[in-house]
């Protein structure tokens, strides 16, 4: 969760260009296509994470939807730099949602039997 904060802090604010960069918005609906990997994050989180039945492929699962919500982070930085704070948030709220209060069925299971 803390290397989120330090790209966006060491590539975004201090970064190499980071105040020459232009801040010329696009459009809102072609910035919304910044938003679809934490979308996807989201899907992942809420509707295969509960159905996948092995901490293994769980973990798989875990690793992909992290990644498609810090991807959000990078296309706000070098594709969208107006509205970098945006898809910064956003790609933590989608970090944040994977807190793995859900690994706890994987163990408990495992003692039972």
């Amino acid at each position: 969760m803390v290397g989120i904060f330090q790209v966006y802090y060491f590539l975004g604010i201090r970064g190499a260009g980071a105040k020459d960069m232009p801040l010329t918005a696009p459009g809102p609906f072609l910035a919304l296509l910044g938003l679809i990997p934490v979308a996807i994050s989201v899907l992942i989180r809420w509707i295969v994470l509960p159905r996948v039945p092995t901490a293994e492929a769980g973990l798989v699962f875990f690793v992909i939807g992290i990644a498609m919500a810090e991807a959000s982070c990078f296309i706000g930085l070098f594709l969208f730099p107006a509205y970098k704070e945006v898809f910064f948030a956003f790609s933590v709220l989608g970090i944040v949602q994977f807190i793995p209060f859900f690994a706890r069925r994987y163990f408990t299971e495992d003692r039972e039997s």
